[in-house]
């Protein structure tokens, strides 16, 4: 009995240590949504998605200076993949990846 009391009391601090209401919250996982431009512009970019038997989907996502885009940049009406993580205040883009458009016709 005395042994389990000597290792509660070992342990008990430790596990409150451990718990620090002061640490920084864990970064969110990171998300992807893909679809066409609506706007950009230097802040944020504005991507919308159609599904069929669904409403249109927007989001907005924030940039900023850590924020990987394209070298020829990003313009409205262009197809993208944004991988981005979801904060409270916003979502944040981590990274914008053009897709291109497909052409191709089904012949009958």
């Amino acid at each position: 009995m005395k042994r389990r009391q000597f290792l509660l009391s070992l342990f008990v601090p430790l596990l409150l240590l451990a718990q620090d209401p002061a640490a920084p919250p864990k970064p969110p996982k990171p998300q992807f949504f893909a679809g066409q431009v609506i706007e950009v512009d230097a802040e944020h970019v504005k991507v919308t998605r159609t599904s069929v038997g669904r409403a249109p989907e927007t989001h907005i996502f924030a940039l900023d200076a850590k924020t990987k885009t394209p070298k020829g940049g990003i313009k409205a009406k262009t197809r993208v993949t944004v991988r981005y993580e979801h904060w409270p205040e916003r979502d944040l883009a981590l990274e914008i990846q053009v897709r291109p458009f497909n052409h191709t016709q089904k012949t009958t």
